[in-house]
Parts: structure tokens; C-alpha cells; sequence
């Protein structure tokens, strides 16, 4: 058992308010949004500590064992290599929701392989989803990205993500 960090990063904190800069390509914007979800130690403060990350999942709020906050404790991440957890107050905090998912082969389950230029418009059930979520799906080499139409919760990562084309249910996205 490894001993690991809690970091809160405050709902208010800089790297939520990122000036987007300008892109050469889809591709590099969407590598953009993605690594602003890459927190550090130094973008909030400690809280606490763990016994292991294997306990932890995005949007989570119970086991974390920090009391005397305003509001809940949701984890907002998860930095496996420096065995840290970053939470984030309230269940409205920036870094519960995102608009991008970025995905690896191993990841992906064609049920139907669509002809997949660079990108095609697909609509996005779950069974976390009250409703069908429009979003683009992009493949750029081996790695794949699921851009929403609209902030999306960041947990919908942890559950099987059913992508629609046309109509017909032909890829199945799994953390």
C-alpha cells in the first residue's frame, strides 16, 4: 500500500480560464483540450491522503475522508505516475465536465466500421445519459477523440459510451 496525495484545485483557479490559443489543426486543438485536464500539485493545495488510486474514479465523492469543506469533494482526476488525487468542491465544479474524450485502439469495439475519413458526426448514448448527445469523433493515427456538442460530465468516461452513425450503432467506447 502506497500513500498517495489528495489535492483540491478550487473551482476558481487559472486553469479553467485558459485563453485558448489559435490552432494549425483539429488534431492539435483537441491534444490542447485534453492536456488541460492534466493537473499538477501546484494548481491546488493537499487535503489529505489515500491509501491507493485503484479505490478512486472521476466523479467520485465517497471514501475520500475530507470533512469541514462548504461543499462535497468530487475527485477531478487521477495522476497515476505521481499517485495523486485532485478533488474539486460542489457538484457545479469546472472540473466535473469537459467536452473531449480522447481514446486508444484498445479501447474502441467496432460493432461496424464507418468510412472514417478524419472525422464523422455521431450521436452518443450511455447509460448514464438522460439523452442521445451529439459529439464528432475524430481518428487521427491510432489515437481517437469524441468531441460533445455541449459540457458533458467528465465521469460519462466511466461508463460504455455507444456512438451512433446514421442511425445505426457501430462503435462501442470503453474506459
Amino acid at each position: 500500500m502506497k500513500i498517495g496525495q489528495i489535492v483540491e484545485i478550487p473551482r476558481n483557479s487559472p486553469i479553467y480560464n485558459t485563453e485558448k490559443p489559435s490552432f494549425q489543426s483539429k488534431e492539435e486543438e483537441l491534444f490542447w483540450k485534453i492536456s488541460q485536464r492534466n493537473y499538477s500539485l501546484f494548481d491546488g493545495f493537499i487535503v489529505g491522503e489515500h491509501s491507493g488510486i485503484e479505490k478512486f474514479e472521476i466523479g467520485q465523492r465517497k471514501g475520500l475522508n475530507i470533512s469541514g469543506k462548504e461543499f462535497p469533494v468530487y475527485v477531478i482526476g487521477i495522476d497515476e505516475r505521481e499517485n495523486r488525487i485532485f478533488v474539486g468542491q460542489g457538484k457545479n465544479h469546472p472540473g466535473l465536465f469537459t467536452d473531449v474524450f480522447c481514446f486508444e485502439e484498445q479501447n474502441i469495439s467496432w460493432l461496424e466500421k464507418p468510412f472514417l475519413i478524419n472525422e464523422i458526426e455521431v450521436n452518443v448514448t450511455s447509460i448514464y445519459l438522460k439523452e442521445e448527445v451529439n459529439a464528432r469523433f475524430y481518428q487521427f493515427e491510432k489515437i481517437y477523440f469524441l468531441e460533445f456538442a455541449k459540457q458533458i460530465p467528465f465521469m460519462m468516461k466511466n461508463y460504455t459510451l455507444r456512438l451512433s452513425y446514421e442511425n445505426k450503432e457501430v462503435i462501442l467506447l470503453n474506459k
